[in-house]
């Protein structure tokens, strides 16, 4: 049910023959382009039913006709874009990003339908919006554990358990089936198919042994059977559907987890949201957990391996084999631990340990500079020549050394 009036003519805009053929091309790659880039021919056609007398179809005949300039076309769309605002959602204006994302999917429907648009000419004549790179929230294993101690539902914390270990984007984890799981393995391996990734390139991710032990205990309460049972007996149900089918589709399941996450956020008061224009995203997110993964896997293993783990396209010359990978993860997995309490102890010693290592080396080079210094003032004393240097001098010569 809708909360609020719709301000948009959606279903105007994606009802004209050309919106539509243009946006079935989208969809072949992504939904959520074709989802996007919908939203924002919405605002195109309203913008040109209010300021001309064209819409998404006749303006493309006037635009090849000459009739109007498509740079001047863009410049006051963008006005538009800036001065727009949604009186339904707190009096809002869009974001920096969202107006260049809406301009390029103008730009492309227009060039799909042969309306000729000089790169060149654009920079000069249209000023695009600046998108404002702010400085993105940090997650701590500590904020991470504390959000895990906060959350009570089972679905959703076995969710972050995954993205925090395995550093898995939202929906390709949200798309793993009860065959996915190689638990035979250690660590326990997730197989990721081609349909459900953002490159269309099938991989398999690795999950923390405390991630897989609260997965298996979400999977088997729910079919009341073993995992390796389930596995034959319903090898197609998405792991993170709350129901035994194959119907579920994982952008559901995400709708509701992403709406429990904002609530427990703000349980625990972490809600904050970005600065800037518009309805900006909370500071933490699903996201977030992918880039605490790339950044801790990175510091105790190495750049090339943290790039395999979230799915990027690394080096041909990079080549290594699945045993050195599962090497490399259990490397790091205890930093990737949340919960079990003597892990985190571990590495809580392992940190403290180190610390007392750097501790030991620096005493040790102190030692070495004050005996050298012993042995110069001993040197001074009985010699007259080296006597007259000033002791500040020598003292400063000693630390740079």
């Amino acid at each position: 049910m809708l909360t609020r009036r719709l301000t948009l003519p959606i279903g105007e805009a994606v009802a004209f023959e050309k919106v539509i053929k243009f946006l079935n091309s989208k969809a072949r790659n992504s939904e959520s382009t074709k989802k996007g880039y919908s939203i924002a021919l919405s605002h195109f056609l309203f913008f040109l039913k209010n300021n001309t007398q064209y819409n998404v179809e006749t303006i493309l005949t006037s635009l090849d006709k000459k009739e109007m300039n498509v740079y001047d076309l863009l410049d006051d769309f963008i006005n538009y874009l800036d001065n727009r605002i949604d009186v339904y959602n707190g009096n809002t204006k869009l974001s920096e990003k969202t107006k260049a994302f809406y301009i390029a999917a103008v730009k492309s429907y227009l060039e799909k339908f042969d309306v000729e648009i000089s790169s060149k000419k654009l920079r000069n004549k249209v000023t695009m919006p600046k998108i404002l790179r702010r400085k993105k929230e940090t997650l701590s294993p500590k904020k991470i554990r504390d959000i895990l101690l906060a959350c009570t539902n089972d679905r959703l914390k076995v969710f972050i358990l995954v993205l925090a270990s395995a550093g898995t984007r939202s929906i390709e984890t949200l798309s793993i089936r009860n065959q996915d799981i190689n638990f035979e393995e250690s660590p326990t391996k997730l197989h990721i198919i081609a349909e459900n990734t953002k490159t269309k390139q099938e991989r398999d991710a690795y999950i923390s042994d405390e991630a897989f032990k609260e997965l298996k205990r979400f999977v088997e309460s729910k079919y009341n059977e073993k995992l390796e049972n389930i596995k034959s007996n319903y090898p197609n149900d998405l792991v993170f559907s709350s129901w035994r089918t194959d119907k579920i589709q994982p952008i559901g399941i995400y709708g509701v987890l992403h709406k429990q996450f904002a609530s427990l956020l703000s349980k625990i008061e972490m809600a904050q949201r970005k600065d800037g224009q518009g309805v900006q995203r909370r500071k933490i997110s699903f996201h977030l957990f992918r880039d605490y993964v790339k950044t801790t896997v990175a510091i105790h293993t190495n750049s090339d391996f943290s790039e395999w783990i979230l799915g990027h396209t690394s080096s041909t010359y990079w080549n290594i084999p699945e045993e050195t990978t599962k090497e490399l993860y259990q490397k790091c997995m205890k930093y990737l631990t949340f919960l079990d309490y003597s892990t985190v102890e571990s590495v809580g010693r392992d940190f403290e340990s180190k610390l007392e290592e750097q501790e030991n080396r620096h005493r040790e080079e102190m030692k070495q500079v004050n005996e050298k210094y012993d042995q110069i003032i001993d040197a001074m004393s009985k010699n007259p020549i080296l006597s007259k240097v000033k002791i500040d001098v020598l003292k400063k010569k000693i630390k740079k050394k």
